[in-house]
């Protein structure tokens, strides 16, 4: 696997989220929502792919979710300014001093 910056993983998770906020906003659809039901067949395309890259934007958003946590919880000491949060299934949480 291609080893990616933090800078890298930012900006492709924020382009994938503008991607699947033009889903939800198309088509009135969470993402997640959207994603699912197309993995299982509900969705049919319309002949353009649309909904297949539109599920690949959510599957990127996911990766590089997964990316960014990992480099957190491996490279912990670039990132200075979580010294005081605590890492939690998926998500972080502020803990005071």
């Amino acid at each position: 696997m291609m080893s990616l910056t933090v800078q890298e993983i930012l900006e492709d998770l924020h382009a994938a989220e503008r991607d699947c906020q033009t889903v939800e906003e198309k088509y009135g659809v969470l993402s997640e929502y959207f994603y699912v039901a197309y993995m299982n067949g509900v969705l049919e395309d319309d002949g353009e792919h649309e909904f297949a890259l539109r599920a690949g934007s959510h599957e990127v958003k996911l990766n590089r979710e997964n990316a960014y946590r990992n480099l957190l919880l491996t490279h912990s000491s670039i990132f200075p300014n979580l010294a005081k949060m605590r890492l939690k299934t998926g998500h972080v949480e502020y803990q005071p001093v």
